[in-house]
């Protein structure tokens, strides 16, 4: 004899995955006060063998009444226009206090091949023609974002010289 289906059983299955489907649907929305991500600047670290190593440093400011946490901070570096490397999040997760700044690092390194392309760039930009006594510069740009803990992916970036301090 065939199982009937129990229509509160039948009911009580679709609340429930019409509750998993909305959940699903609100991990990717951005929270209310999202943070906002400055890039403070990239500094040449070292040059080790065959490659170069980058950190760009920002600020994470909250202005939220809650903590908010950073799964992940990634993005892509450029010198002169040409991209060199991605960068990564040094140390994972990062939580920011209600109303509050945390300052993150991002880890990166290069072949020297990478390098020499974005230095040739420059000088043919005339970036080593300077007057004497001043350094020859090297523009960055960065692009990428952050994933917060609810998966919302938050977009940042910024140009500028390479080793200039913020304004």
């Amino acid at each position: 004899m065939p199982r009937r289906s129990h229509p509160l059983g039948t009911f009580a299955s679709c609340v429930l995955l019409a509750c998993v489907v909305l959940l699903a649907a609100c991990a990717g929305l951005p929270p209310r006060y999202p943070p906002r991500v400055d890039v403070v600047g990239v500094e040449l670290d070292r040059i080790d063998g065959p490659d170069a190593y980058f950190t760009v440093t920002v600020d994470l400011t909250n202005t939220a009444d809650n903590e908010i946490v950073v799964q992940a901070l990634q993005g892509r570096l450029s010198i002169e226009g040409e991209e060199v490397a991605r960068a990564t999040l040094a140390s994972a997760p990062i939580s920011i206090p209600a109303h509050g700044v945390t300052r993150a690092e991002l880890a990166s390194h290069t072949g020297m091949d990478h390098l020499l392309r974005a230095i040739a760039a420059a000088m043919r930009r005339g970036a080593t023609l300077v007057a004497p006594g001043a350094r020859p510069t090297l523009r960055y740009a960065i692009d990428g974002s952050a994933t917060l803990g609810g998966g919302y992916r938050l977009p940042f970036s910024r140009s500028g010289e390479i080793g200039e301090t913020p304004k």
